[in-house]
C-alpha cells in the first residue's frame, strides 16, 4: 500500500494504528473495505468506515473500537447480514463478520470492484484480487460478478451512483448486468432506493446518473409514471418526449442550481434534493390527461400539474423522505407552471404576491424549475418566453423580500415559551419578535435552534 493511503487513514482515522497494534498482540484479524478504502485511495474525506472480521472475533472487535471511540454499538440488518454501528464523535463505524468463510470469499460477493478491496490492518497488507485499484484510476465502473446485482438489484442504481462520485463510466459488462438484474427491482425495498437517489440527485451531474438508470429501464421500474412519458409526443412547444424533457429539465437544474440569472445562491444539498426530485416526476401526469384539439390537432395537457402531484406523492410514499419533503416536493409539482403563465405585462400585483405567499421560502426553487422546465422546452418561441419568465422572477423575488416578515412565521410560540417556564406576560412577545427577526435574518433556521435562543434570553431575563 503506498505511504499516500496510509497518511490519509492517519488524518481521518488515527486510531487505525492502536487496532493495528492490538491485531498484532492479541493475533486477531481485521479488514478495513469498501467505500473507505476506494475514497481514501482518491484522496477523498471520510466519515465513515467500514471493518469486517471473522464472525468469532466480533465481540473482541466491538470492546476494542468502543476503547477508540465513545458511543455503543447498534445492530443493522437482519441475522444474515449482520451489523454492528458505532456512531462517535466523527466518525462512524460498521462492523460485520466477513460474508463467507475468509477475506477472498467476501470481497467475491461485493458488487463493484472498485469495493471489492481491502486493508488487512495485523499483517499491514493490501488485498485487491479484482484490479479495484486499475478501475479506480481509469475511471471504470465493472462488476465483480454480474449475479452479484442479482443478489441484490438495488446495486444497479449504485453503479449510477458510483460512477458519478469518481467521474467515471459504466462499462458494456456493466450494463449488461444491470439490464439483466432490472427485472428484480422489486424486490428491493423502496426507503433503500431513496438513500441512493438523495445521493445521485444531490450530485452536479445527477441527469448523467439518471439517463444510465433510464437507458436500462430501471429509472422507469422504479417511479412508474415515468414509464408512459417514454415516447409521449408534446406540443410544438417542445422538441422531446415527455421523458427526455423531464431529463432535459434535470440536466438543466445541474447547471442552475450552481449559477442562474437570478443570481440565487448555490443551493445545499438538501434543496438541490428536493428541486431534481420535483423536477423528476413535475410531468408524470401528462400521460393521463393528454388530449387532440379535433380541429387543429393540438396536442394540450390541461390539468396535468395537479395529476403530476398526486402521483409524485402516491410513487414516493414508501421512500421514507419525511412529511414536510413530500409537502414541499407536491406543493413545487403543482405550481410548476405558474411562473411560466404569468406576464409581468399584464399580471396584476395581487396575483403576483399571492405566488409569492404561496410559496414562501420555496419561491427560488419554484423559479429556479421554471427556468429549467423553459430550458428543456425549445420549441416555439423559447427567447421571448425566457426573458419574460426573468423579469417575472425578479419582481416576485423583490416582493419576497419586501414582505417576507409578513409570511414567514415564527418558529416557536407562546406555548412553546410557557412550556420553557416563562410566566405569561409582555415577555412573551418580546421573545418571539427577537427571535422572529434572527429568523429572518438568516441566523435561526430551525425550531431546535429558535428554542435553545429562547432558553439563553429567558436566562438573560
Amino acid at each position: 500500500m503506498t505511504p499516500f493511503f496510509l497518511q490519509q487513514l492517519n488524518v481521518f482515522f488515527p486510531a487505525w494504528q492502536d487496532l493495528t497494534t492490538a491485531a498484532g498482540q492479541d493475533k486477531k484479524t481485521l479488514y478495513l473495505v469498501g467505500g473507505a478504502v476506494r475514497d481514501l485511495l482518491r484522496g477523498q474525506a471520510i466519515s465513515d468506515l467500514d471493518f469486517t472480521c471473522p464472525a468469532k472475533d466480533m465481540e473482541y472487535w466491538e470492546e476494542t473500537l468502543l476503547k477508540t471511540e465513545n458511543g455503543r454499538f447498534i445492530t443493522l440488518g437482519a441475522e444474515k447480514f449482520l451489523t454492528r454501528r458505532l456512531v462517535g464523535d466523527k466518525i462512524t463505524i460498521d462492523l460485520a463478520a466477513l460474508n463467507g468463510p475468509d477475506l477472498a470469499a467476501d470481497l467475491g460477493r461485493r458488487d463493484f470492484t472498485i469495493n471489492a478491496m481491502a486493508w488487512n490492518l495485523r499483517e499491514q497488507s493490501f488485498h485487491d484480487p479484482y484490479n479495484g485499484r486499475k478501475a479506480l484510476q481509469e475511471g471504470a465502473i465493472v462488476c465483480v460478478a454480474p449475479d452479484n446485482l442479482l443478489a441484490d438489484p438495488l446495486r444497479v442504481v449504485r453503479a449510477a451512483r458510483f460512477m458519478l462520485e469518481i467521474n467515471g463510466e459504466l462499462t458494456a459488462d456493466t450494463k449488461t448486468a444491470m439490464t439483466t438484474a432490472v427485472r428484480s427491482l422489486d424486490q428491493v425495498a423502496k426507503e433503500r432506493f431513496a438513500v441512493e437517489f438523495n445521493h445521485i440527485l444531490g450530485h452536479r451531474h445527477a441527469a448523467r446518473g439518471l439517463k444510465e438508470l433510464a437507458a436500462v429501464d430501471a429509472l422507469q421500474k422504479i417511479l412508474p409514471p415515468l414509464a408512459p412519458l417514454e415516447g409521449l409526443e408534446q406540443n410544438n412547444f417542445h422538441h422531446l418526449d415527455a421523458l427526455d424533457h423531464t431529463l432535459a429539465v434535470v440536466e438543466a437544474l445541474d447547471r442552475f442550481c450552481q449559477s442562474n440569472p437570478f443570481a440565487i445562491t448555490p443551493l445545499a444539498t438538501a434543496d438541490r434534493v428536493l428541486i431534481k426530485w420535483a423536477a423528476l416526476l413535475h410531468d408524470t401526469g401528462k400521460a393521463l390527461t393528454k388530449t387532440i384539439d379535433p380541429d387543429t390537432g393540438t396536442i394540450h395537457f390541461y390539468g396535468h400539474e395537479r395529476f403530476s402531484a398526486h402521483l409524485a406523492g402516491e410513487t414516493l410514499a414508501g421512500f421514507a423522505l419525511g412529511k414536510e419533503f413530500l409537502k414541499r416536493l407536491k406543493r413545487l409539482i403543482e405550481n410548476h407552471l405558474r411562473p411560466l403563465l404569468l406576464n409581468l405585462s399584464n399580471a396584476k400585483e395581487k396575483g403576483l404576491r399571492r405566488l409569492v405567499f404561496d410559496l414562501g421560502d420555496d419561491l427560488d426553487l419554484l423559479l429556479l424549475h421554471a427556468l429549467a422546465d423553459l430550458e428543456a422546452t425549445r420549441g416555439r418561441d423559447p427567447g421571448p418566453r425566457r426573458e419574460a419568465l426573468l423579469k417575472l422572477g425578479r419582481r416576485l423575488r423583490e416582493i419576497y423580500h419586501l414582505e417576507r416578515a409578513n409570511f414567514i412565521k415564527p418558529l416557536i410560540s407562546g406555548k412553546d415559551l410557557i412550556a420553557l417556564g416563562l410566566e405569561p406576560g409582555p415577555a412573551i412577545g418580546i421573545i418571539i419578535k427577537l427571535i422572529h427577526q434572527k429568523q429572518l435574518n438568516g441566523t435561526i433556521n430551525s425550531p431546535a435552534e429558535a428554542l435553545a435562543e429562547a432558553r439563553l434570553l429567558i436566562a438573560e431575563k
